[in-house]
């Protein structure tokens, strides 16, 4: 697998990866392809995860705007293909790499509280973030907002 940040030209296999994960409804495929287009337009970080040529697996992230040192994890995507191999525990690690390195003192994500965000939920506290809150029927009724951060300073 090689890391390097996604280009234009990676947009087919974002969204392949975006609707055969099958973790994305339409509405979140479109957002997350909005803020796709958005990383390559500057707006947002993006890296990537290749194997064979194929973008396998993609992240967006960013700075949190009005604060001095914490960063918003916005979307972590792994092809099935590539599922089970390591590439999203490589990639989350790659991204709190890039931005300790600039500056970043945490990560910060929402997600989810439905049943079938359950698996990305586990994901994210087995790399050690932690709940700092929720909120009720955020999303719509039944689907609360999960807030989710990691302090780096103890990232290799």
């Amino acid at each position: 697998m090689i890391a390097r940040v996604p280009v234009a030209a990676d947009r087919g296999a974002v969204h392949d990866a975006l609707v055969q994960c099958r973790a994305f409804n339409e509405v979140e495929i479109g957002v997350g392809l909005e803020m796709f287009d958005a990383g390559v337009a500057g707006d947002y970080e993006l890296a990537g995860l290749e194997e064979g040529g194929l973008l396998r697996a993609y992240a967006c992230f960013g700075k949190a705007s009005l604060t001095e040192r914490s960063w918003y994890l916005y979307w972590i995507c792994v092809h099935p293909a590539a599922q089970g191999r390591g590439f999203g525990r490589a990639l989350q690690r790659h991204v709190e790499r890039v931005v300790a390195q600039a500056g970043g003192e945490r990560l910060v994500l929402e997600t989810s509280g439905r049943d079938d965000y359950a698996r990305s939920r586990r994901f994210y506290e087995q790399a050690g973030f932690t709940l700092h809150g929720r909120i009720r029927d955020f999303y719509k009724p039944g689907d609360d907002c999960l807030i989710y951060c990691k302090e780096l300073s103890a990232c290799p």
